[in-house]
């Protein structure tokens, strides 16, 4: 009798933390938010996701990117002379940023069977592509070499050469000049997660994404390269974030 009363009582303590495991794994969360850096084929930027649940596997997205892109021939370029100048890229006039304003969705094909475990799914998302140039501006010496003072400029690829470019100017000049190149995008991405917090988001994606904007975009002057409306890129995130429960 004492038996089968330890017993059943065993029984009930591993049913209870069973059914207690259970909850936790369980546990339905509504809502997450992740965001992180993002490294493509030309360039980088940084992207943030809110996604609410439509049921376990499936997640809807809306986002934003915000990257800027180099054109494939861009080559970097020193004066000559001058061991402390600034590089610069020869025959690039304008430099290029996008902003991805996008709705997509989450689904998951595999979840973590224990927490060193990976999540893998996939993730689509589209939207508009909103481009914007800025100007490059650089130092130029004059009258010429030795340099007696250093004006910025904008560059001019007529006017400017080796020997009285001492080198690019301030990031932030030419702001005020920016110009606006609509287009759509539309990318997709593999979808590794292996936070091992309950709560916690954190992991990589690996994708592609295509831009096609309205007009060519001039980032290289046409003389140093060709200039394109269409972009297709590789790309990976890497994220972090939280689920939550917001009823």
């Amino acid at each position: 009798m004492k038996i089968s009363l330890t017993m059943a009582f065993l029984f009930s303590c591993c049913l209870a933390i069973s059914q207690q495991s259970n909850e936790e794994i369980d546990v339905l969360y509504s809502h997450q938010f992740y965001g992180g850096l993002n490294l493509h084929t030309h360039g980088g930027g940084i992207f943030a996701n809110f996604g609410m649940y439509k049921d376990a596997t499936h997640l809807n997205l809306v986002g934003i990117d915000v990257v800027f892109l180099k054109h494939e021939k861009e080559i970097r370029s020193f004066n000559p002379v001058y061991e402390d100048s600034k590089s610069y890229v020869v025959g690039k006039t304008n430099s290029f940023y996008i902003v991805r304003p996008q709705v997509g969705r989450q689904c998951t094909l595999t979840k973590k069977i224990r927490k060193s475990g990976v999540q893998v799914g996939y993730t689509w998302a589209f939207g508009p592509s909103l481009g914007f140039t800025k100007p490059v501006y650089l130092e130029i010496g004059y009258p010429s070499i030795p340099y007696d003072y250093l004006a910025v400029e904008r560059y001019n690829p007529d006017q400017h050469f080796s020997n009285n470019i001492f080198g690019r100017a301030s990031a932030l000049r030419g702001f005020n000049e920016l110009k606006f190149h609509p287009g759509f995008f539309a990318k997709f991405a593999m979808h590794f997660e292996y936070s091992s917090e309950k709560d916690g988001i954190k992991g990589v994606q690996v994708g592609t994404v295509v831009d096609l904007f309205a007009d060519e975009v001039p980032i290289m002057a046409p003389i140093y390269a060709g200039n394109s409306r269409f972009y297709l890129n590789g790309f990976v995130n890497i994220f972090f974030g939280k689920k939550y429960i917001l009823r």
